[in-house]
């Protein structure tokens, strides 16, 4: 009997941490953050990535359709227009990743992190690449 109450805690506990990834607010300073580092490269850093390309390497109206091609990543919803900001949630729990986009000073940024723990085991890097790769590939 005393498995049984720890097995029925256990799944408890278990839902109401699904539920708080699921409907915890997403911290709006992490929509609009423009952070660094700003110069051209692939910056790896704690739970993402941060990604610099200078507009003149990319194609004509790299910018929108980088959004569009975010926009269309299953699971994923624009929640941000300037700048251009997505939410993508895991298949499993549903833990949300964020994306930011913007260009400055001649540069396409893209920010992409989770927001709950401190390892997204390079699922944003990968994302922000095959994003990338579509971008270049013209599709």
């Amino acid at each position: 009997m005393t498995l049984l109450k720890i097995a029925l805690v256990l799944l408890a506990f278990v839902a109401l941490a699904g539920l708080w990834v699921r409907l915890a607010p997403l911290p709006a300073e992490r929509l609009t953050a423009r952070p660094g580092p700003m110069e051209p490269g692939v910056h790896p850093l704690t739970g993402g990535v941060k990604v610099v390309r200078p507009l003149a390497d990319l194609p004509e109206g790299a910018f929108e359709r980088l959004c569009a091609i975010a926009a269309a990543t299953p699971r994923t919803r624009q929640v941000g227009e300037d700048p251009c900001a997505f939410v993508t949630r895991s298949r499993l729990w549903g833990f949300p990743d964020i994306a930011v986009i913007w260009v400055q000073d001649g540069n396409l940024h893209i920010h992409s992190h989770l927001v709950f723990g401190r390892s997204d085991l390079g699922v944003n890097a990968a994302r922000v690449a095959r994003w990338l790769d579509r971008l270049e590939a013209g599709s």
